[in-house]
């Protein structure tokens, strides 16, 4: 979420999204959202759905893991980022971060954990604190997706911009499909 943004603030297309994903269509999928304040909190959130042990999360653990997305909207973007690097750390990959009119000193460079990373910005008063590209710390392990100027937004009503919501929401679609592949591929492999 935003800096001046309570987690459950309604109009926020974050909010909006967790809610989606909340809903009746989604009941493999977790959602949640945390003030940028407290972005260690969203951390610890993650990491109670992985192996709890000392040290990195190995290939064997990860087979079986979550997927994980990452969306922050102001101050939300440069915790995105916080909680991507902080994964990269104990080796959890991260499939999609997006930074939302993001707003942080540290919110520039993606870490090489995150496969794709995707930046939508508003061009309003704050357009000279906000990111407007992010540099990729690998090319070789992360993919730009999108970096898109949303015209007509400001700051708050940037977060609605309907390709975030699609973004995410195919980015969910894809990773369920490739998980019952997966499992498929397991079945008929026992068979």
């Amino acid at each position: 979420m935003g800096g001046l943004e309570t987690p459950n603030n309604p109009r926020s297309g974050v909010v909006q999204i967790r809610d989606i994903l909340h809903g009746q269509d989604y009941p493999d999928v977790c959602a949640q959202s945390f003030s940028p304040y407290v972005w260690d909190s969203g951390l610890q959130w993650v990491l109670q759905h992985f192996p709890q042990h000392v040290g990195a999360v190995t290939k064997e653990e990860l087979e079986d893991a979550p997927k994980v997305i990452i969306v922050g909207h102001s101050l939300g973007g440069w915790a995105a980022l916080s909680v991507a690097r902080n994964l990269k750390r104990i080796n959890i990959p991260v499939e999609l971060t997006i930074q939302i009119d993001s707003v942080g000193v540290t919110d520039h460079t993606v870490p090489r954990n995150v496969k794709a990373a995707a930046i939508f910005h508003a061009r309003d008063v704050l357009m000279f604190l906000t990111t407007k590209r992010v540099l990729l710390e690998d090319s070789s392990q992360t993919r730009l997706v999108e970096n898109i100027l949303v015209r007509g937004a400001g700051h708050e009503s940037v977060t609605r911009d309907l390709r975030i919501r699609e973004l995410v929401l195919s980015t969910v679609e894809s990773l369920r499909g490739s998980t019952v592949r997966q499992n498929h591929d397991a079945i008929q492999s026992v068979l």
